[in-house]
């Protein structure tokens, strides 16, 4: 499945507004962000048909 199907944002606070994330990284000689709060959602109705099929494969 790929990210292309979803909307990524900012989640949404207790008074409406986005949370912006800390830009955080893991240290390492690989470096990964770290956990955050967001918001996803399919793009559309076709694109959660799309993940609806390709879940239940």
């Amino acid at each position: 499945m790929s990210l292309a199907v979803f909307d990524i944002s900012p989640a949404i606070g207790e008074d409406g507004k986005p949370i912006i994330p800390e830009h955080e990284n893991t240290n390492g000689t690989i470096s990964h962000p770290k956990p955050f709060k967001c918001t996803i959602k399919p793009r559309s109705e076709k694109a959660l048909s799309l993940i609806d099929s390709d879940v239940s494969q």
